[in-house]
């Protein structure tokens, strides 16, 4: 089976199940669409497995395809890292996939991103936002390098190195927090908890808190983005459960107010890659700068 393939044909099948459309993944790859369809149709007979099922608008993966794309991007990594090893550079050059939570991204990555550019300036990073679970499902099946998760998945499958402790807090507008310090939370059970929704580790974490209390009467609301969470409720419209890191500069402004009573519930943001993959050059050099960097911020706050 081997002897029959090649890093083209494997290309092309990672492009065309991430774009879930031949033309498109001809587009994007620079081929004319029968190129595509010629990369494909050969990959299939060596495995004697159709991979693809077409779609009204697109495909999608088959039983057997789905068996396959983990080893399809192990394959091309693995020639990556070979590629880095014969060339002899001294500078770690190439892609790094890094994904992490929007909410860890908006106050770290501003400040860590320079740093590594300015380091490696032909390391190209993509880095994409996603939730616990999705990082996680990512790393594993070697579709993401690295990523950086807010508590220690416990995978066998994966390694988590420690970066930064955090705390997820309950925070809201000053007049909102004053009154639930007054009078409690069912003062305010009219009051909408904001989030990232459900497939967010917080959302789930808040929904647990207010269970616990007996309460079943808030309702949620929703957002994409931490600026906006941030945004309405300073307008009063709810609170929230956010890392204290991430919402640190409007509890100093007063823009944002902290509930004290509540018990602190720990996190401790971590990067996470697979256990014994042979990470590349430029993945290596981006995991020990990001270590280094969160090593050296704790360092800078203790001493």
């Amino acid at each position: 089976m081997l002897e029959h393939m090649d890093g083209r044909s494997m290309k092309t099948f990672i492009t065309v199940m991430e774009e879930k459309s031949f033309s498109k993944a001809a587009l994007k790859l620079g081929y004319v669409q029968s190129t595509v369809t010629m990369h494909i149709h050969q990959l299939e007979q060596t495995l004697g497995q159709a991979l693809f099922k077409r779609l009204p608008r697109g495909v999608e993966l088959t039983a057997a395809g789905k068996e396959v794309a983990p080893y399809a991007y192990r394959y091309l990594q693995l020639g990556e890292s070979l590629q880095d090893k014969l060339t002899g550079l001294h500078e770690p050059k190439g892609v790094v996939r890094l994904r992490a939570l929007e909410s860890f991204c908006v106050p770290h990555l501003p400040q860590l991103l320079p740093t590594i550019f300015e380091q490696y300036p032909q390391i190209q990073l993509h880095l994409e936002t996603g939730f616990q679970r999705d990082i996680i499902q990512e790393v594993s099946a070697y579709r993401v390098d690295l990523g950086i998760v807010p508590r220690d998945p416990k995978a066998n499958n994966l390694t988590f190195i420690p970066l930064i402790q955090d705390e997820l807090v309950w925070v809201g507008a000053p007049a909102l927090i004053s009154r639930m310090e007054n009078d409690g939370w069912e003062a305010i059970a009219d009051t909408k908890v904001i989030g990232f929704g459900s497939r967010c580790i917080y959302q789930t974490m808040a929904s647990q808190v207010l269970a616990d209390k007996g309460l079943s009467t808030f309702t949620a609301m929703e957002f994409d983005s931490t600026e906006m969470i941030k945004q309405t409720m300073m307008f009063g419209m709810g609170l929230s459960l956010m890392p204290l890191t991430s919402v640190q500069e409007e509890l100093q402004s007063g823009k944002l107010m902290r509930l004290q009573q509540e018990k602190i519930i720990l996190l401790e943001h971590g990067l996470i890659h697979r256990t014994g993959k042979d990470l590349s050059a430029p993945v290596q050099a981006c995991k020990e700068h990001i270590i280094s960097y969160f090593l050296a911020q704790k360092e800078r706050e203790t001493g």
